[in-house]
């Protein structure tokens, strides 16, 4: 039997970053942070293939903690 469970913010998942990080969404989306680091924390879902089917652009940089904007395909527009 599957255990159900309540649902927890995003943000949960991100407890363990800076508390209050810097807010690097105005710049748009990016492919870096400001600190220099291409590493981010997503929440994605994944499809039968196994390959990332959806993502949700809130992200943060698992770096210095930073609020950042995940890149799209559709990006051209900010540049």
């Amino acid at each position: 039997m599957k255990k159900e469970s309540k649902p927890k913010p995003w943000s949960y998942l991100f407890d363990h970053l800076a508390e209050g990080g810097p807010d690097y969404r105005w710049a748009g989306p990016t492919l870096e942070c400001l600190c220099g680091s291409d590493m981010f924390g997503l929440i994605v879902t994944f499809d039968e293939n196994r390959c990332v089917a959806g993502y949700l652009t809130d992200a943060r940089c698992m770096s210095c903690g930073a609020f950042l904007i995940a890149p799209t395909e559709g990006d051209d527009i900010w540049q």
